[in-house]
Order: C-alpha cells, then sequence, then structure tokens
C-alpha cells in the first residue's frame, strides 16, 4: 500500500532508500519516476539531462528512479535499462558539458524483484544541490531532431536556469525567485552573527586557557554558532555546575515550549540540536549525574508538549512533528552512546517513561514518539492499520542525516572519514537495544512496547547488539540490572521474533539470531 508523505532526500542510493521512496507510490518535487531511458535516442538524453539539473535545483537535490511507472510499479512492459548508462562518473559527466558548476550525481542500478519471481534492473540517481545558493546556469545548447522534421528542437537553451517545479522540469520564472532569496537571506543572517560568534569565541578561547580551580565558566546561549557552543559546553560539563546548566536548560527548553504552540517552530530544531550538543558533551566528558539531569529537562519539555487528539489540525501536526524531532535526536545521541560503550547512559536515555493515563503509559518516549508520529500522518497515513509499522526506517533515515548534517552530535567520527555505514549501524544497534531494554520496563507483558525501526532494513546491521548482550557481561549487566541471563534471552528472544516478522512487511531482511548469540542462549537457558 503506497504512503504518504515526502520524498526524505539524504542521498543514499542503495536498494533499501529505492524501496522506501517506491513505497511513496507517487511522484513529488524531489522524486521522479522514469518507465525507461533508450540512451542511443538523442531525445531521451538530453532530456535526462535537464531532468537532472532540475533536481539540482531544489535545496536538498532530488531523486530520479529509472525503470518504474508512475505509481513506482516496476515497469515490467518496457525495455529494460543497460546499466553501464547510469554509472554515477558517466551521468556527472553528461550533466556537467551542460552546466557551469560542480555536479554532485549518485547512482545505482538495483535487480529488483517482480511479482513473477524474477527481476528487473532500476536504476536509483540521486542529483544534488550546487555547493552555492543559486541554480547552475546552462552553458551549452541541448537539442535533437525529431522523427521526419527538418528542424531541430531545442530542449536546452544557453542562459536558461531549468528548475524543478512541483512534479515538473520548468525554466526559472518570478515567482522562484522568492525561494532563492529565502536562501539568500538566511545566509545574510547567519552571517551577521558570525560577528557576533566570534567575540564569544575569543571569550571562551580565553576560558579555555585558564586553569579551572575557581568559579569561571564559559557563557552558553542556544543561538551562538554550532562550533563555538561545543567549546561553551564542553567547558560548562568540565566544571560540574548543574545550576548553570540549568541557566540554559530552563530558558532554552521553554522557549522550545513556545515555539512548539506557535507558528514559528521550524527554527527550534537548530535551537534542539544545541540542547542534544550539551547531552553529548555530558555523556562523553561529564558525570552520569549531568547527563541524567540534561535527560530529565528534555522529558520535561516532551512531556510538556500539548496531547493531541486526531492531529487534522495543524496545530496537532506541530505537536507531532515536535515529538519526531526528539526522538531523531535520542536516535542520533543513543548511536554515540553505542559506539563509545555508555551503557549506563544509554539505559537511562531509554527509560524516560510516558504516561497517558493514571492506568496506561508506555515504557519509553521513543516508543511514543513512533506511535504519534505515525498517527498525526507525519510518517504514514492515517487511515492505514499498519500505519506504525512503517514508520520505523523513515526514523532511522532522519537521525542518521541529521548526524551527517551535524557533525557536533557525532564528535567521535569527524569529518574527512567515511561516516554514513558506521552512523547507520550504530543507529540500528541502537534501535534493538532501546526495544530490549524499554520491553524489560513494561507494564503490559506480552505486548510490544516497542517498534524494531531496524527490521525495515538489512539484519546485519543490528546483529552486533545482540552479539553484545551474548558476549559482554559487565555491558548486559549495567543494561538489564535487575534480570538473570535466561531472563535476558527470553526478552532479547521476544524483541527478536517480532523484529523478524516485521521484516516480512519489508521483504524479509531478517533470518535468525547471530550464532554467538545462539550458543550463549543454549548454555545459559537450556530448557527454553
Amino acid at each position: 500500500m503506497p504512503i504518504s508523505g515526502d520524498a526524505f532526500v539524504d542521498g543514499r542510493v542503495d536498494m533499501e532508500k529505492l524501496r522506501e521512496l517506491l513505497e511513496l507510490g507517487a511522484e513529488q518535487e524531489a522524486l521522479d519516476f522514469k518507465a525507461t531511458i533508450d540512451f542511443s535516442n538523442p531525445k531521451h538524453q538530453v532530456e535526462h539531462v535537464k531532468d537532472l539539473i532540475a533536481m539540482m535545483s531544489l535545496e536538498n537535490g532530488g531523486y530520479v528512479i529509472v525503470g518504474v511507472n508512475d505509481d513506482g510499479a516496476v515497469a515490467a512492459d518496457q525495455p529494460e535499462i543497460t546499466p553501464k548508462h547510469f554509472d554515477s562518473a558517466a551521468l556527472t559527466q553528461k550533466v556537467s558539458a551542460y552546466v557551469d558548476g560542480r555536479v554532485d550525481i549518485r547512482s545505482a542500478v538495483h535487480d529488483f524483484p517482480v511479482a513473477t519471481g524474477s527481476t528487473r534492473k532500476v536504476a536509483l540517481i540521486y542529483a544534488g544541490p550546487p555547493p552555492g545558493l543559486f541554480p547552475l546556469v546552462v552553458t551549452k545548447h541541448g537539442e535533437y531532431t525529431p522523427a521526419g522534421a527538418s528542424r531541430p528542437k531545442s530542449v536546452l537553451r544557453i542562459g536558461q536556469v531549468v528548475i524543478r517545479n512541483g512534479t515538473t522540469t520548468d525554466v526559472l520564472g518570478a515567482l522562484y525567485w522568492e525561494r532563492i532569496l529565502g536562501r539568500y537571506r538566511a545566509k545574510i543572517e547567519a552571517d551577521a552573527r558570525r560577528g557576533a560568534d566570534a567575540l564569544m569565541g575569543r571569550v571562551v578561547g580565553l576560558l579555555e586557557q585558564a586553569e579551572r580551580g575557581g568559579e569561571p565558566t564559559a557563557p552558553i546561549d542556544a543561538g551562538m554558532e554550532l562550533t563555538t557552543f561545543v567549546a561553551a559546553a564542553t567547558i560548562l560539563i568540565e566544571s560540574g555546575s548543574i545550576a548553570r546548566m540549568d541557566q540554559f536548560l530552563i530558558p532554552t527548553l521553554g522557549d522550545l515550549q513556545v515555539r512548539v504552540s506557535g507558528s514559528e517552530y521550524e527554527d527550534a530544531r537548530l535551537v534542539l540540536d544545541r540542547v542534544f550538543v550539551l547531552a553529548a558533551a555530558a555523556m562523553l566528558y561529564g558525570t552520569e549525574a549531568q547527563f541524567n539531569h540534561v535527560m530529565d529537562a528534555l522529558a520535561r519539555y516532551y512531556s510538556g508538549i500539548p496531547r493531541i487528539a486526531d492531529a487534522t489540525n495543524p496545530s496537532e501536526i506541530r505537536r507531532a512533528t515536535a515529538w519526531l524531532d526528539v526522538l531523531v535526536r535520542l536516535y542520533t545521541l543513543g548511536s554515540l552512546a553505542v559506539r563509545r560503550e555508555k551503557w549506563s547512559q544509554l539505559r537511562a536515555l531509554v527509560l524516560h517513561r510516558y504516561q497517558v493515563t493514571a492506568s496506561y503509559g508506555y515504557a519509553s518516549w521513543l516508543r511514543h514518539a513512533i506511535t504519534q508520529a505515525a498517527r498525526a500522518d507525519v510518517l504514514t497515513p492515517p487511515d492505514d492499520e499498519r500505519a506504525e509499522d512503517l514508520a520505523g526506517a523513515a526514523v532511522i533515515s532522519r537521525a542518521r542525516l541529521v548526524a551527517l548534517d551535524v557533525p557536533q552530535l557525532r564528535p567521535d567520527l569527524p569529518d574527512g572519514m567515511e561516516v554514513s555505514d558506521i552512523v547507520l549501524d550504530s543507529l540500528c544497534q541502537f534501535d534493538i537495544l532501546w526495544c530490549i531494554i524499554a520491553q524489560s520496563a513494561t507494564t503490559r507483558p506480552g505486548t510490544m512496547d516497542f517498534y524494531p525501526s531496524s527490521s525495515e532494513l538489512n539484519q546485519y546491521r543490528a546483529d552486533p547488539a545482540f552479539e553484545l548482550i551474548a558476549t559482554n557481561e559487565t555491558a548486559r549487566h549495567i543494561l538489564f540490572p535487575n534480570l538473570s541471563d535466561s531472563q535476558i534471552v527470553e526478552l532479547v528472544t521476544f524483541v527478536y521474533e517480532r523484529a523478524e516478522q516485521q521484516s516480512w512487511n519489508f521483504n524479509g531482511f531478517w533470518g535468525e539470531l547471530p550464532g554467538v548469540f545462539q550458543l550463549w542462549a543454549e548454555r545459559v537457558a537450556p530448557s527454553r
């Protein structure tokens, strides 16, 4: 069943991303479907180049999928595509010949299963935006001669700016300038802030040079540029002052609460990033008490967001979006805990209960956020009974993008190294760990007080979490302090079986628990 919602543009071109986009079931501004492209046909060649240039005009770029119909179904009645024509380097060369700037094209050809049991080749192409603020200008004439015609037809003209307008390719007009100037205004505002941040950076630098034996700590403000904020947050954490943490947390989270209730929520994500940067600093450089203090403050903000009924109006959708934004960053923070083996902090992160009524609640706010995001149609349509079951991969994908876009939330993985798969794998491992921890704390035994988001992706990404539980006794007893090994086996098996069953809704990427876990389980719980 098609899923409503916007295509999530993160630059991935793997099979999992292809499935995610095809499940949307319709073209969008950032998503174009093509049944086939014949590269021996000059018309097909130049129009394909034009479509890719148009996708590059979008702020985050967009996707073109070749080999499928307008509804996302495989175009089995069309000639199959030739993989070599969709090589990233070949496409980059073709597009670069027509424009005046750097081109970011990524592509992959996948063998996609069809109803007959065979496969068809489908190409997934990502056309990224140029590094500057403005779309690229056409520098070469592109044309073809229609069959039977005596004169060529022009597709691209020198000096044109080709854009994506809705689900069509268009030429720059007056209405589109508002988008471009909006990007420019945002840059001007950032530049204006940079001068103030430079001064604050010098203050932070002076404080870093001083011995920290006295009271002084760096001033910290949510409006700081992130690099400056990280330095100030680290000094604040190292000072050990809970009171000074509150001087930042109380007004900042209070401001976020106001934004959720108003119409100016979009910029709130930037503020939320800084709160989570502080949490990351507390996790890595502070005490468990400091980390828990930040988490408690975030939980109060989360619980203070007014509840939603049917999420049919913009106000309620904004609240569900605010919950989702916290969820995505909790995943990012949880993946950091996995990579740095901060097991006490990981458990503390998960176990913030969300109470709906006096007798009903969720063992973890993560489960509540996934449920509400699905019900509010942020991820899936409300009339789909399996709405919650389709929410997971989108959450992990969003968390991965936040981690890539905000390197301060992954301080252990600096830019310059290949971080994408490391982040994605640790997100999947955190996903499994939080599910098991939440189920261990549920007041509703036998029901799923979790959702295994990683079940929509390949199992090998999550397997190290199961292996950790089996092989690392210290981690196991920190994550599950009140359970015997045999109880842990029973709990893990319960969660795994649900994840494996869930995976079949997404073509069954899961098979069985890792052998290391099975051997350990047979030893500690032979009668299960």
